[in-house]
C-alpha cells in the first residue's frame, strides 16, 4: 500500500508540471491516480455508461466538469479547490432544460433551494431506480409533502391495491410532458389517462370540469369520502353550486337527496343538458 501511494504521488508530481499550465488537461485518468475506486465506480454507474455512450471525451472530462477539479487540486489537494458535492449548477451543464421547466412548473422547488442531489443519487452509484431516482418516487416526495402522503393513508385514495401510486405517475417534477403540476387542474389534465371514459367530448358537459378539471369535485390523492369527492355525499357536493333547485326537489325527502339516481351522466350527456342519461 506505501509502496503504491509513493507511485501514485510521483506520478502526480509529473503530470502536475503540464497540468498546472492548462487544466484542459486533466481528465478522469488524471484524477483517477489518486482516486482510483471513485472513477472506476462512476463509469461503471449508469451515468457514466450514458456519458460514453455520447462520446467518450465527455467521459474522460466528467470529473472536471462535475467537481471542477483544477491543476491547483492536483498540486496540492484540499477540499478548498474542488467542489467535493457538486451542485444544481454542474447538472445544468448537460441537463439545461431540466432546470428551466422546472423552474417554470415548480417555482417552489427552486424558490427552497432544492438541488438535483436532494431527489437524485450521487453520479458515482447505481440506485436501481429510473433517472438515478434516491428512492422510489413516493418515498422521495413524502420526505417534503408529509401532509400528502398522509392523505393516501385515507380511506379512498389512489392506490393500486395496498400500494401508492408513485408521485411521477401524475407529476413531471421538470415539467417535460403535459402531467406538469400545473395541468393538473385541466380539463384534459392528468386523470384522463386512467380515467378515459370521463373525457368525452359530451354535447352537454358539466361546467364544474370544464373550468377547473377533475379537482372541481375529486380529491386527487385522498379522503374519507367515498369517490375521493370533496364532500362526504354527492348531494352536498351539488349543492355548492346548485343551491337554487326547483319548488318540487324537497330535500327533506330522500328520494332527492341522492341527485345522481336522476342526473346519472354526472360528467357530461350527450342527450339532455340536465345530464339525464
Amino acid at each position: 500500500m506505501i509502496a503504491r501511494s509513493i507511485i501514485a504521488m510521483a506520478v502526480i508530481a509529473m503530470i502536475s508540471t503540464f497540468a498546472m499550465a492548462d487544466d484542459d488537461l486533466l481528465t478522469m485518468e488524471t484524477c483517477a491516480m489518486c482516486h482510483e475506486d471513485e472513477s472506476a465506480a462512476f463509469a461503471a454507474s449508469p451515468h457514466g455508461r450514458a456519458m460514453s455512450q455520447v462520446d467518450s471525451a465527455v467521459l474522460e472530462r466528467s470529473c472536471v466538469q462535475c467537481h471542477s477539479a483544477t491543476a491547483e487540486h492536483i498540486d496540492e489537494p484540499t477540499p478548498d479547490n474542488v467542489r467535493r458535492v457538486p451542485d444544481s449548477t454542474a447538472c445544468v451543464s448537460c441537463h439545461p432544460a431540466s432546470l428551466a421547466t422546472m423552474e417554470v412548473t415548480n417555482p417552489a422547488h427552486t424558490r427552497f433551494g432544492v438541488a438535483c442531489v436532494d431527489c437524485h443519487a450521487a453520479g458515482h452509484s447505481d440506485s436501481g431506480t429510473r433517472h438515478l431516482l434516491a428512492d422510489e418516487p413516493f418515498e422521495l416526495c413524502a420526505g417534503c409533502h408529509q401532509s400528502v402522503a398522509g392523505e393516501f393513508k385515507m380511506p379512498f385514495a389512489h392506490r393500486d391495491g395496498t400500494r401508492n401510486f408513485a408521485c411521477t405517475n401524475c407529476h413531471s417534477m421538470h415539467g417535460q410532458n403535459r402531467q406538469g403540476r400545473l395541468n393538473l387542474l385541466s380539463k384534459s389534465g392528468a386523470c384522463v389517462d386512467c380515467h378515459t371514459e370521463k373525457t368525452g367530448p359530451f354535447v352537454f358537459p358539466h361546467p364544474p370540469r370544464e373550468l377547473d378539471g377533475c379537482v372541481a369535485c375529486h380529491h386527487p390523492h385522498g379522503t374519507t369520502n367515498p369517490r375521493q369527492l370533496r364532500r362526504r355525499s354527492v348531494a352536498q357536493l351539488c349543492l355548492e353550486c346548485h343551491a337554487g333547485v326547483p319548488a318540487f326537489h324537497n330535500l327533506s325527502q330522500p328520494r332527492y337527496q341522492t341527485c345522481q339516481n336522476c342526473h346519472v351522466a354526472v360528467h357530461g350527456s350527450n342527450r339532455d343538458p340536465r345530464l339525464f342519461e
